[in-house]
């Protein structure tokens, strides 16, 4: 037993101090994602790639938005310890944002068995009850909800988690009220995002867009930048969206929810030549099922039906 202690913890700590990852790993906390990439790239084409290096590069496109390329990665890396941790989150997420549910088993798995901190566990309690609020999964949210109020109770996150689901069963006195109660412990811009979406919901697309004004520069969640997007067309302005998804950060996002809203606001400025190149490549990513899929998840999110419908 105390031999197989010291071999795990050997193992944890050759997976998490890879002197080849060192410098993209420093990239990728200055959030320099694209160099972080081409320093990877560089050590695979030397002969160097082993696990550990694919299943980070993976980890990094995935923030880059590329998750057909990470999860290609990913499988490549599989036998990697890094994918107990935050590497594995990734995976997950790459999986959810392609439209594969059994991503939801994948984060139970890692939140059981896996290498986090508190912290990190509330932020996959989060991803885990995204997940299975937009793969139709409302109990299994509410029950993972619960169980983060249990083990969670003063964490904002747990009580924004509860506004979302009372916002998709139309309880928007719920949604106030946990709000407010996200509010008692900390402040925190996430909460920002729940109320924007409350905006949407009554129909204050006004609102809802200034609120989103927060997302400048800096690294947000692809459901932060889907309720930007549900924002700026619905208040008219959709070039406001679109200067947004050709900055550097968005530009090669493979999430078809803002595919399809890059699409929309293309359709709303009448950029009718754009719109059908992009359309043909949204197309061939996402069939008609992962279509029907999007639109439900957006409509989810404003409680209301879609005012867009592809040509």
């Amino acid at each position: 037993m105390i031999i197989f202690f010291y071999w795990m913890l050997w193992s944890w700590a050759i997976g998490t101090a890879n002197p080849k990852l060192a410098m993209a790993q420093r990239l990728s906390r200055q959030g320099l994602y694209q160099y972080a990439v081409e320093q990877l790239d560089k050590v695979i084409q030397n002969g160097q790639g082993d696990p550990d290096v694919y299943s980070f590069r993976g980890h990094v496109l995935s923030l880059r938005g590329r998750y057909s390329s990470a999860l290609d990665d990913f499988v490549e890396g599989q036998s990697s310890i890094r994918q107990n941790g935050r590497d594995g989150e990734a995976y997950a997420y790459s999986l959810f944002a392609v439209g594969d549910c059994s991503a939801i088993e994948l984060a139970q798995e890692l939140r059981q068995f896996g290498d986090f901190h508190p912290a990190a566990l509330v932020r996959l309690y989060t991803t885990e009850i995204e997940m299975a609020r937009y793969c139709n999964e409302p109990a299994l949210a509410y029950e993972l909800q619960s169980d983060m109020t249990y083990v969670f109770p003063r964490a904002v996150k747990t009580h924004l988690a509860l506004a979302d689901l009372a916002m998709d069963e139309g309880d928007l006195d719920l949604a106030w009220r946990a709000m407010a109660n996200s509010q008692m412990f900390f402040q925190y811009v996430g909460a920002v995002d729940a109320y924007a979406r409350l905006a949407l919901i009554e129909g204050r697309y006004e609102d809802a867009f200034q609120l989103l004004q927060y997302i400048k520069a800096q690294r947000v969640s692809d459901r932060s930048m889907i309720l930007k997007g549900l924002a700026t067309i619905l208040a008219g302005d959709p070039s406001v969206f679109l200067v947004k998804m050709n900055q550097a950060r968005w530009v090669d996002n493979e999430n078809p929810h803002l595919l399809l809203l890059r699409l929309w606001a293309l359709n709303e400025l009448n950029e009718t030549s754009t719109m059908l190149d992009e359309q043909y490549y949204f197309q061939a990513v996402c069939n008609h099922q992962c279509q029907q899929w999007v639109v439900q998840n957006l409509e989810r999110e404003i409680q209301s039906e879609l005012p867009f419908r592809l040509p």
